[in-house]
């Protein structure tokens, strides 16, 4: 049997079984001409009520995604690689990937990093649905700003958030002057295609000042630079991991009076793919290219991501506070059918006695995905005297299908498996925060949760046997606490600190049966982890705002977490026996010397450590977490100029920087049965650009990797007895671009 096909198998029978403001409070706005500047206020929510952003007691970055848009950027990784103290795995085609913050990766299937749209938990909250690999990115959607949080919020968010959360705040539909916009962009990645974008958006009052309308959508064909060699026939084809993505909502905002808003929302997305972009490389040790720079030895095939949303949000002005409520359905399906002859058309044969060569086809067809109902209630009051508060009762229903079918042609089921699960969480939370003085106030919050999951496993087929099974419930009631404290010695200046916790919850373990004595190797539950965090920063700016700050040193403490492990060779759920300690800081500076000049620079430390050996997934007491880079820093810079009458010029350019880091524990036990300790080498990308603009029109010009380096973003090795291959995903190599954006 080959390696890939052995590699294969387990695979499958593991399965079965602005820039950037997050310093200042304040940003600068060019009002057109010369040096007038105008400093804006930056106002975020990441709190569930408006504040400065200086006064959140979190480490908070809030971010205009146009700022990226127009440089080129049309995904959420560059934003990642531009914001301290997170970094962002990418599997090789728009949204699927993972992320890492605060020194907690991802490990098992259910994220460890929360995305929201708005009020909207758009991941799932179980490991059935791939949502650990599924990432909902909307850069390209009418999205006022991005709000990264970092550090658990399990009070105001619930679970899966225990790194950290990320949130799209939509721009309210116009209410009293119409506005639209249109853009389109074309770009070349060196040795690849060209891929092209095209966006729009209207807004406008139906009724004035009570009634108003918010169209939007965008094109997105992305040219792909992977090759595809086929070790059978020696054939190769250029650059079959190109992409297309679109997407269309509706927004519609009505004020009937001013103290009642009723908002509804609907959004569909969808991503269509051959493959993921992941190249194959020569060996454990090495970013060389197996069959060349950037190729792929897997067959070309049919996938897609596709997302559904609506919410419907109603809020109420109470005098003394606000009354909110907001109902939402989240659908994604993760699909695909992949050509798997090569891998295992050798085994088909074999298996159904037939002659070597009969078996034509192998088809793998997979089938995740999530319907998620959500309910929640909210009331925010204003401060009152020298208390403030927010109380909310949160419900969800959340239903995951996940299928994979092997089938061989002539008729043979190597493999058909189901697992659909039922997730339902009913929760309460509160916070009250107490003004000791204008300037000194502390916080305590709770949230308290009740998760149930319902798990059914079947199967059939020559590789993984006859079964249908109910598996026992899993129950759980866990408490997250925040508890927060911010001094303002001056106008300028915020001391903060906090300590949270957050957790993912307990859940049903997919069963694996041991194949001699028939007995379930998989413990019946993966425990609830959690993850508690030790914060204090400081925040502010100097000399009217020309240098801004953002200052954080951070400890957490990840307890059993959830994790793949491995049980008389088979690997299943479970939960590690001990669990990590990390440390780490992290700071983000922009300095403003002139009016039309800007430098930001963030950087990071991060060190995650196992706290004792784990022999059942091969940690060792003080491995390093795998995919937790040490150090991570960002420096942009923009300068702005005048080039003709009413012509505005920007020149600008950055460098991005991503050290080394393990991408596997150490594996004192078990090697031939996980990874082999591995080494992601260290990145320095460079990027630039230049536009000019007069009113509402502006044209640029972009080239991001400069200068064209080849670098890892993430890579997987597998051990000799699961087929003994590497495969990476590389940096997009140079890609050149132009775009021009026209607003109404």
């Amino acid at each position: 049997m080959s390696k890939n096909i052995m590699r294969k198998y387990a695979l499958l029978g593991a399965v079965s079984s602005i820039a950037i403001t997050s310093a200042p409070a304040l940003y600068a706005q060019s009002t057109g001409s010369g040096n007038d500047f105008v400093f804006e206020e930056i106002v975020v929510t990441a709190g569930r009520r408006e504040q400065n952003l200086q006064d959140v007691p979190a480490a908070v970055t809030a971010i205009d995604p146009s700022d990226f848009t127009v440089k080129g950027f049309k995904g959420v990784g560059a934003i990642f690689d531009y914001t301290a103290g997170v970094s962002y795995s990418d599997q090789g085609v728009i949204g699927q990937g993972s992320v890492t913050a605060r020194g907690v990766s991802q490990s098992q299937e259910t994220p460890v990093f929360g995305v929201y749209l708005d009020d909207t938990p758009v991941s799932t909250s179980t490991g059935f649905a791939k949502g650990s690999s599924v990432f909902f990115d909307a850069m390209l959607m009418d999205i006022e700003r991005i709000e990264i949080i970092k550090g658990p919020q399990g009070t105001l968010y619930g679970a899966t958030s225990v790194g950290g959360m990320m949130r799209y705040i939509s721009r309210d539909p116009a209410l009293e002057e119409f506005r639209a916009s249109a853009g389109a962009d074309a770009s070349t990645t060196k040795d690849g295609e060209w891929s092209q974008t095209y966006n729009g958006r209207v807004s406008m009052p139906i009724v004035e000042g009570k009634l108003g309308l918010t169209l939007s959508s965008f094109y997105r064909d992305i040219g792909g630079y992977v090759d595809y060699a086929d070790l059978g026939t020696g054939d190769v084809t250029e650059d079959v991991d190109g992409a297309e993505v679109y997407g269309y909502a509706a927004d519609v905002i009505f004020k009937p009076t001013e103290a009642l808003e009723i908002r509804l929302k609907y959004l569909k997305q969808k991503t269509d793919y051959p493959l993921l972009g992941a190249v194959y490389l020569a060996g454990p040790t090495t970013d060389e290219g197996l069959v060349g720079d950037y190729a792929t030895i897997d067959a070309v095939g049919d996938n897609s991501i596709d997302y559904e949303i609506a919410t419907g949000s109603i809020s109420y002005d109470l005098g003394w506070g606000e009354a909110s409520s907001t109902t939402s359905y989240v659908k994604y399906e993760v699909a695909g059918v992949n050509d798997y002859t090569a891998l295992f058309a050798d085994l088909a044969d074999l298996l159904d006695g037939r002659a070597p060569g009969t078996t034509t086809a192998v088809d793998f067809t997979s089938a995740a995905s999530s319907k998620k109902y959500v309910q929640e209630v909210r009331l925010t009051s204003e401060r009152m005297g020298a208390f403030e508060w927010i109380a909310g009762l949160y419900y969800t229903n959340e239903d995951t299908e996940n299928f994979q079918s092997l089938q061989a042609t002539p008729a043979l089921n190597l493999a058909n498996v189901g697992f659909p699960s039922k997730y339902e969480e009913y929760a309460a939370f509160a916070d009250v925060t107490y003004y000791i003085s204008d300037n000194f106030d502390v916080t305590a919050g709770m949230r308290l949760s009740h998760n149930s999951v319902d798990l059914v496993a079947g199967g059939s087929g020559v590789l993984v046997g006859e079964s249908n099974e109910i598996l026992p419930s899993s129950n759980s009631t866990v408490d997250t606490y925040l508890f927060s404290a911010r001094y303002r010695p001056a106008e300028e200046i915020s001391i903060y600190t906090r300590v949270a916790s957050g957790y993912r919850p307990r859940s049903s373990s997919l069963p694996a049966v041991d194949p001699i004595t028939g007995d379930n190797l998989a413990p019946p539950f993966m425990e609830s982890d959690s993850v508690w965090s030790y914060e204090i920063g400081a925040k502010g700016s100097l000399a009217d705002n020309m240098f801004s700050y953002d200052l954080a040193l951070w400890k957490i403490d990840w307890s059993k977490f959830q994790t793949a492990v491995s049980i008389n060779g088979v690997s299943v759920g479970g939960n590690a026996a001990d669990g990590v300690s990390g440390h780490g800081f992290e700071g983000a500076f922009i300095i403003r010397p002139v009016a039309n000049f800007t430098m930001s620079t963030n950087f990071a430390y991060s060190k995650s450590t196992l706290n004792a050996d784990e022999p059942l997934f091969g940690g060792a007491e003080g491995d390093l977490v795998p995919n937790v880079p040490k150090w991570t820093w960002s420096v942009q810079a923009d300068y702005g100029f005048d080039v003709a009458s009413e012509w505005m010029a920007n020149i600008g350019g950055g460098l991005r920087y991503v050290g080394e880091f393990e991408t596997a524990f150490s594996n004192p036990a078990g090697e031939e049965y996980f990874s082999r300790p591995s080494q992601n080498d260290s990145r320095l990308v460079a990027d630039m650009n230049f536009s000019i603009s007069k009113d509402n029109l502006s044209i640029g010009l972009y080239a991001n990797n400069l200068f064209n380096t080849r670098s890892l973003i993430g890579r997987t090795d597998y051990a000799v007895s699961v087929g003994g291959t590497s495969t990476g995903v590389f940096e997009r190599p140079r890609t050149i671009g132009v775009n021009f954006n026209v607003d109404f």
